[in-house]
């Protein structure tokens, strides 16, 4: 049985969008079919107009690490720095150098730059929250996708993570679709969506953002199974 059928969802530059249901009504599938990590059973996810995948393999994944930025509260079990777990990714592409630089400004734009020299496993609820964004954003997405990434966070900090969030998305035009089951983490987005029997419906009176569209379901299609 599809746990998303007939969604239809249109996210544009700029714009903040928060999902918000409670664990099991299929948020975290439909945020892994919007970062491209999941294929749908039917229908087309468009991110920046392109189908990820009717791309060759190698093509999608140049797509979706260059251009989807995936946040979620759960770090890798390694034993390295976050400056250096941050910066990995990027020396493939670039210089030693130029991706520790990028690293550390990352971090020192949501307000992190004390935890460069840590270990996650030490990090608090909080630090590992912006840190995550910051993995995220080193690479300048055109999509962040966030997952639940308030949901062990004090009232104060949700704000200060939900609000960067959005002043991410002004700044750098990026888009943002962020899974929540705690409506306190909605305050800061401008349109705020709930699941119910697989579809996405619009909660009354969040605003519409401005700016070209990132991303697109087009209506009329079922979507996938699974759960989250």
């Amino acid at each position: 049985m599809p746990v998303l059928v007939n969604v239809s969802l249109d996210l544009r530059a700029g714009e903040v969008v928060a999902v918000l249901a409670m664990r099991g009504r299929g948020k975290s599938t439909l945020l892994r079919v919007a970062a491209g990590m999941q294929r749908p059973d039917e229908g087309t996810v468009l991110l920046a107009g392109e189908d990820p995948w009717e791309m060759a393999d190698a093509q999608r994944q140049r797509l979706l690490r260059d251009q989807v930025g995936w946040v979620e509260a759960t770090g890798p079990e390694v034993d390295v720095s976050v400056l250096e777990l941050i910066a990995t990714p990027l020396l493939v592409g670039c210089g030693k150098g130029e991706g520790y630089a990028r690293a550390r400004a990352a971090l020192e734009r949501v307000g992190a730059a004390e935890c460069a020299a840590r270990r996650w496993a030490v990090l608090s609820d909080r630090e590992r929250a912006l840190v995550a964004v910051a993995a995220a954003l080193v690479r300048a997405p055109r999509l962040l996708v966030v997952d639940d990434l308030t949901c062990t966070l004090g009232l104060g900090e949700t704000d200060e993570v939900t609000g960067l969030l959005r002043g991410l998305a002004r700044e750098a035009g990026a888009a943002v679709l962020m899974g929540v089951s705690d409506a306190g983490a909605t305050q800061w987005s401008d349109r705020v969506m709930t699941l119910a029997g697989g579809e996405l419906l619009a909660v009354p009176d969040s605003a519409v953002g401005d700016g070209g569209e990132v991303i697109e379901f087009p209506g009329g299609r079922e979507g996938t199974g699974g759960t989250g």
